[in-house]
């Protein structure tokens, strides 16, 4: 079990530090939208014309926003979770349906990341209806999100699988709620 966990120790490193250049070009992304847009409105409403280019560059900015920001929240356990049957469940049991749940979590992404380069290497000769810039730039958006994404859940994976055969060794991720520890703080307090 050793070397999954050092495999895991591995890719957590190194998708730390993929996800610092995610978090930085995810600003970057917002900046950049948040501009165009009151641009495109300035110019618009103020200067009675409209610019050709701002919407669709608005829309296919907010493409790569999804697809640099979803790792970022996948790493910190931010998406939608429902862990009710989790947490009842034995320890064993728990690092299973784990297990199961991130394999095709991982399919899911593999499947995002194959197709999605096709996608993008179909779209190399189609141009934006507003400026020359090829439709190969919006689409890679998805595999390279997905790509991310799936070296995440993996590392998760390894450290679910090595819950299923030693459960003291194995980790999940923690699902933050920030009003249930409020909730167990007040009773602990006895307020």
């Amino acid at each position: 079990m050793k070397p999954l966990l050092k495999l895991a120790d591995r890719l957590d490193w190194i998708t730390d530090q993929i996800l610092v250049v995610c978090k930085y070009s995810t600003m970057v992304v917002v900046g950049s939208i948040a501009g165009i847009i009151f641009v495109g409105v300035f110019w618009r409403y103020v200067l009675g014309d409209a610019l050709a280019w701002y919407e669709e560059t608005g829309k296919y900015l907010m493409m790569w926003l999804v697809f640099l920001a979803s790792p970022i929240v996948l790493k910190r356990i931010g998406h939608v979770a429902i862990d009710n049957l989790p947490r009842v469940l034995p320890e064993r049991l728990k690092y299973l349906l784990y297990t199961i749940v991130f394999s095709g979590v991982l399919f899911l992404l593999y499947t995002m990341v194959v197709e999605g380069w096709g996608l993008s290497t179909n779209a190399w000769t189609q141009k934006w209806t507003s400026l020359p810039i090829s439709f190969f730039w919006v689409y890679l958006a998805v595999p390279v999100g997905s790509a991310i994404m799936f070296l995440v859940i993996a590392e998760q994976w390894l450290r679910a699988l090595v819950g299923v055969f030693d459960p003291a060794q194995g980790s999940l991720p923690e699902f933050e709620d920030p009003e249930m520890h409020q909730v167990q703080n007040a009773k602990a307090s006895g307020e």
